[in-house]
Order: structure tokens, then sequence, then C-alpha cells
């Protein structure tokens, strides 16, 4: 029959076996690894301590649009309700859509009437209004 030290090498080649087979399934680092891992980084990626600016948040814009009522009176396409649809704003500059929320009754678009409520840049605090504006921009 087998020795015991044949039992000890196929024990120890049947380990090294199993170590093997589970360095090779993916997402498992190498057990026989000799490097210490390195984060990734971008080289053509400017060196900065400053975190990068997240910009806008377009759907608390659009949760704003809800949210306000704006959806009540305005389409998101450019047919009309009320108020005349929101298609294509962005054309328009951001200035004219900040000040068309702020102060709706500084230019009343042709063939509706001034009927914005005038508070509405009070309830737009914070990053609120660039997301908004951000979303408004994205209507097409």
């Amino acid at each position: 029959m087998f020795k015991r030290s044949n039992i000890v090498v196929i024990s120890v080649l049947a380990l090294f076996t199993l170590l093997a087979a589970v360095a090779c399934v993916e997402e498992t680092e190498n057990p026989f690894a000799t490097t210490t891992p390195v984060a990734e980084v971008d080289p053509s990626a400017p060196e900065t301590s400053e975190p990068a600016a997240s910009g806008p948040d377009i759907e608390n814009g659009e949760s704003k649009f809800k949210g306000l009522g704006c959806s009540g009176c305005h389409n998101t396409d450019s047919s009309k309700l009320v108020g005349p649809g929101l298609a294509g704003v962005s054309a328009k500059g951001d200035d004219y859509v900040r000040t068309s929320i702020t102060d709706p009754s500084a230019g009343i678009v042709d063939g509706f009437n001034d009927l914005m409520p005038k508070n509405f840049g009070d309830a737009l605090k914070g990053d609120d209004m660039d997301d908004l504006v951000a979303y408004l921009n994205t209507l097409n």
C-alpha cells in the first residue's frame, strides 16, 4: 500500500492544486501574489487635493419641478397647457430661465397671461435653483 510519505506528498500536492484553482477564479486575489496592490490612477488627470465639483443634481431639479407644481401648468414638451411648453427653453439661456422663475412678470410669453405665482424663487433654497435650471435645460 501507500507509505506515510506518499500520503503526505499527495496531500501537499492536492492542497497546492486547490489553492491554484482558487487563484484562477474571477474576483479572487492570487494567494501566491508577491506584489502590493496599487490603486489605479489616471495619469492624465491633474493632481489636486480638492474634490471634483459634482455639478447640478438633475434628479433634484425634476423633483422640484413636480413638487412645486410647475408640471400643473407647464408641459415638458412643446405643447401648451396653462403656460407655455418648456421644450427647448435652454436655448433662451440660464439667466432667462432664472428670471422667469424668480420674476415671472418680467417677460410674459406672447399669447399667455401673467398667471405664474410670484413666490417660486423663495421656495428654491441653496442649489435647488441650479438643479431646476439644469433639469429644464434637459428638455428638448
